[in-house]
């Protein structure tokens, strides 16, 4: 069975990743640690819309990009064991970033609303998933990323752009979880356009180098 297009599949995580840029500045910010502490607790107490409509959206990035991910590899053959192994990696992180996607929004907004007197167990479990989203998850996508750039490197019709859009993937992917170990809110967010422009530019280079190939 032949697999769908995969430049169709990449736009389609193109959209839905820059829908989600939209959203994480409309309705998402003022729930994250950019802002003091007593003004976020006050915004997810009121489990609002556009939080949970975000995550959501998040959550379909992610798994948009098993997808994507997933037929890169079966593009490559069963051969080729770096992209399978970029999917188990893939697959992995979407797990945790699934598992902190639904925390945000069912555990957050609980214990905000729960939190008028003591706020110390918001913080830790506000740490806990932002660390695992950043630094596992992000993290695990990055080398994903990296692992099919390797694949794909010197392949005949893969240009030297895909091959520096990959590393450079990489590169900020990789800041963007160093930003969970360092605990500062403008990295995460200075870290995260960077990432979300080269990912998204990688995956339509990448998919159209790779449908180009169907017809030959």
């Amino acid at each position: 069975m032949r697999s769908p297009s995969l430049t169709t599949l990449a736009w389609l995580n193109v959209g839905l990743h820059a829908i989600g840029l939209v959203i994480a500045v409309a309705g998402m910010r003022p729930g994250t640690p950019l802002v003091p502490l007593n003004e976020r607790i006050q915004y997810l107490a009121g489990r609002p819309l556009g939080w949970s409509l975000g995550w959501a959206v998040w959550a379909l990035c992610a798994v948009g990009t098993v997808a994507f991910v997933a037929v890169v590899a079966r593009r490559l053959g069963e051969s080729a064991w770096l992209p399978r192994l970029a999917v188990t990696v893939t697959v992995t992180a979407a797990g945790f970033d699934l598992a902190c996607d639904t925390a945000y929004v069912a555990v957050l907004p609980e214990l905000a609303a729960a939190t008028p007197s003591d706020s110390r167990l918001f913080l830790a479990a506000e740490k806990l998933i932002g660390s695992v989203s950043l630094v596992v998850a992000n993290g695990a996508y990055s080398v994903a990323v990296l692992l099919i750039t390797a694949a794909v490197r010197g392949q005949p019709g893969v240009s030297s752009l895909c091959v520096a859009l990959g590393f450079v993937v990489f590169a900020c992917g990789s800041l963007l979880a160093a930003s969970g170990f360092t605990g500062v809110p403008w990295h995460t967010e200075w870290a995260t356009g960077p990432t979300v422009v080269a990912f998204s530019c990688w995956m339509v280079v990448l998919a159209r180098t790779l449908d180009s190939r169907v017809g030959e």
